[in-house]
């Protein structure tokens, strides 16, 4: 089981602010047509993705009770248009509507229509949802505010030259462009493609949208912590064409567009609890675990799995990354099995007290009652022909135990970080301004351009400090993971005076 980090971890280096006034009733409705009986191939991640931003909304000002997910199969025709019939019932006095739909798309006769499961080749428009019926369900609801999102890859009919792949922008300009209370957004201009990227596992566009929707980033948002549909799409625009070209060697675009301008000012997400500073930089609330990492880097030639006869990856694409976990499966048992052996010595557990699996996607794992070591790799962004080893121990018991003869055993040589990841994203910009408000003697801070991560230098402190949204890293030389955590200490105290943890278990997730 899972420990909680112990209260004395609190840094009170940021405060709680609470907001007084009253967020909107917001329902949302999901739908993810990742598969087809035979229309199409399969949109990558779609369900995953959708099922992430179900998870999100609440955080962001949803109604979880009016919030919904049609996938898998719940996408025939008749379901959903089943489910948009009944909307104006389940919705009740909703005051705001947030739509998604993820699938395929075409056009016939100056028509758009969007793919669902049950479509059929053979006769098209019949099994599948026009665009203008759905836009026409949503103005039926009682909401003041629908925004739409359409992630919509084209889709190719074979044999049939009538039916043109992609929606069609004039309609979809025509619909909403009057439309007394809706917008839409849309991952991509008319005939573009909708990407997905192996390496982030995420549909592009669906990508940087969850990225908005979780507080992952700051753009857009205003000074109440609200983000509007007009906002939203800005950042999108400006951001999927960006992570295209890094994911793509392709001269092809992907140019989000917006609809229903003149109702854009929707907001979409009250997204002031995430961005502000959410109590203490390590309140137990704010934590996701907490791990000794080390990373190293070596040749996919080195592998036990591979052969002369195999092709290099040229790049860290999902392809590669399939590969490289293929070839690598005896290395990764060899690590397990090496470092099993060395747990059974040191530390005496029973068979039954210890948990090893190698698991197929580049990983493998050893549970203990005190402590869990993680082994994988993955394919160098930078140098596709080399890989990147990291090596975790994280769910541990305590400080001392982490000081042991035992560990020091096993782990001692490892390990150059002990990480914070956080759950809940930090404020970059705040925490800095708040120590350079009221500095302690000796400190100095640098931050990124972006406010997007700082690192803090501390006089007579053998190690560095880096704070990024995501996690806090202390780095320092590798084969000491005690001194890793004196120095952890000695940061806890130069700021709060706060005395050593009692534990270092993970508040929530592995």
């Amino acid at each position: 089981m899972a420990r909680k980090p112990h209260i004395h971890l609190l840094l009170s280096l940021a405060c709680c602010t609470e907001r007084t006034n009253l967020v909107p009733d917001r329902a949302a409705l999901l739908i993810a047509v990742e598969t087809f009986f035979e229309a199409g191939s399969p949109v990558p991640y779609a369900t995953a993705d959708a099922a992430e931003l179900l998870r999100a909304l609440p955080a962001v000002g949803y109604s979880q009770e009016r919030c919904a997910l049609l996938a898998g199969h719940r996408t025939t025709k008749a379901v959903i248009e089943a489910t948009l019939k009944r909307l104006p019932k389940s919705l009740g006095d909703a005051e705001s509507l947030l739509v998604l739909v993820v699938s395929r798309a075409f056009t016939l006769k100056n028509r758009g229509y969007i793919a669902c499961a049950d479509t059929i080749t053979t006769d098209p428009t019949e099994t599948a949802l026009p665009i203008a019926d759905l836009i026409a369900a949503l103005h039926k609801t009682k909401c003041e505010e629908v925004t739409l999102l359409l992630d919509l890859d084209p889709l190719t009919i074979a044999g049939n030259l009538s039916v043109q792949p992609s929606f069609d922008a004039k309609e979809l300009g025509s619909l909403l462009d009057d439309s007394p209370k809706c917008s839409a957004l849309v991952s991509c201009s008319e005939g573009e493609r909708s990407f997905e990227s192996g390496q982030l596992r995420h549909g592009i566009w669906r990508h940087h949208l969850l990225e908005a929707f979780t507080g992952k980033t700051r753009s857009g948002v205003n000074k109440k912590g609200t983000l509007s549909a007009a906002a939203l799409h800005e950042f999108l625009a400006d951001a999927v064409p960006r992570t295209l070209r890094r994911n793509y060697e392709t001269t092809e675009e992907q140019n989000p567009q917006l609809f229903g301008e003149a109702n854009a000012g929707a907001v979409v997400a009250e997204l002031g609890k995430l961005l502000g500073s959410g109590g203490e930089l390590l309140d137990p609330t704010r934590m996701k675990r907490v791990v000794f990492r080390a990373e190293m880097s070596g040749r996919i030639k080195d592998l036990s799995g591979f052969r002369k006869t195999h092709t290099l990856p040229e790049r860290a694409n999902d392809w590669a990354r399939k590969y490289v976990n293929r070839i690598a499966t005896a290395d990764i048992k060899a690590d397990l099995d090496n470092t099993f052996e060395m747990v059974r010595e040191q530390f005496g557990y029973k068979r039954k007290d210890l948990d090893v699996s190698a698991e197929r996607d580049g990983m493998g794992f050893i549970r203990t009652p005190d402590f869990e070591y993680t082994v994988s790799l993955s394919v160098n962004p930078d140098e596709p022909s080399d890989v990147i080893w990291r090596r975790e121990v994280g769910r541990l018991s305590g400080p001392e135990f982490v000081r042991s003869e035992n560990f020091q055993h096993v782990f001692g040589t490892m390990f150059d970080r002990l990480v914070f990841e956080f759950a809940v994203p930090v404020d970059v910009a705040e925490l800095v301004d708040r120590i350079e408000d009221s500095p302690p003697e000796g400190v100095k801070v640098s931050v990124a351009s972006d406010s997007g991560a700082a690192v803090i230098a501390l006089a007579g402190f053998a190690g560095k400090i880096s704070v990024s949204r995501d996690a806090l890293t202390i780095e320092g030389r590798a084969g000491n993971p005690g001194s890793l955590l004196e120095q952890f200490l000695v940061f806890l105290r130069k700021f709060s005076g706060i005395g050593e943890p009692k534990a270092l278990g993970p508040a929530s997730g592995s």
